[in-house]
């Protein structure tokens, strides 16, 4: 029996890949801080918050896989920003280690990279130029990823996410889109394919033509993606320069405090 526990079951992308995920496995464990009323069946909900690491650790338990979702999605204050995604990730690999689960796959964000400029073709092996707050906790949880893959044995896949939405929304994310069934194949790959290494990193985007990112590492996982934002250029008034110097966009202007994602 295959179990895989989620975190941040009720966001964005957790709604979205639940199906598969119950799909996949028989029997899919639910992270979250309330209530959910939509379960399936192969689905068990576990309350709690990610800053408890008793209510984590008990979610871990006799689980073969945890994909990482939860925790603040965009920018906020150092002290949230702490709370949910650093105090959050370390809660989440250390229950992991201590249950011997097999796999971490970790939620990472293309914003770990943000300042470097739109001129620039990034890949994994570049510079972590994060945006914010929200983008160092990132580099913090691919580090710590690391940390667990070479110190303790632990298969970790870092999937540093585009903008996933069910259409793109605007002419920048005609190079940043991840489309929800690209999406889909990118968790079950990092779930389910084998690691050469144990540790991985890439990038989680669509087929787009503008795309900043080397997705060399995705396809070495297996992932390819299927979707491409090119096909809503149209209705998007065509492509336009980038609306800032930098990958982050508005996460790199020296005002922006979140809101917009």
């Amino acid at each position: 029996m295959s179990t895989l526990l989620l975190t941040g079951a009720s966001g964005r992308m957790g709604t979205a890949i639940r199906p598969a995920l119950a799909q996949d496995h028989d029997r899919v464990r639910l992270f979250a801080r309330d209530a959910l009323d939509d379960t399936r069946r192969g689905e068990e909900v576990v309350l709690g918050t990610l800053e408890d690491f008793d209510a984590v650790a008990r979610a871990a338990e006799d689980v073969d896989v945890i994909v990482h979702l939860g925790g603040k999605a965009d920018e906020a204050s150092f002290p949230e920003i702490l709370s949910a995604n650093i105090v959050g990730t370390y809660n989440v690999f250390e229950a992991a280690r201590r249950a011997d689960v097999r796999r971490v796959v970790y939620a990472s964000s293309h914003h770990v990279t943000g300042f470097h400029p739109v001129t620039d073709r990034v890949s994994v092996r570049s510079d972590v130029r994060p945006d914010t707050y929200y983008g160092v906790s990132k580099v913090f949880g691919e580090a710590l990823g690391r940390l667990y893959h070479d110190k303790w044995g632990l298969e970790v896949v870092c999937l540093r996410i585009g903008v996933c939405r069910e259409e793109p929304e605007s002419s920048d994310q005609l190079r940043t889109w991840l489309s929800v069934p690209d999406s889909i194949r990118l968790v079950r790959a990092a779930v389910t394919n084998e690691l050469e290494n144990g540790y991985l990193t890439v990038y989680g985007v669509s087929d787009n033509a503008g795309c900043f990112w080397d997705t060399d590492t995705a396809e070495q996982l297996g992932f390819f993606a299927q979707d491409s934002a090119d096909a809503y250029e149209a209705s998007l008034g065509g492509r336009q320069p980038f609306s800032t110097t930098w990958q982050g966009g508005a996460f790199t202007d020296v005002d922006y405090r979140g809101g917009i994602w």
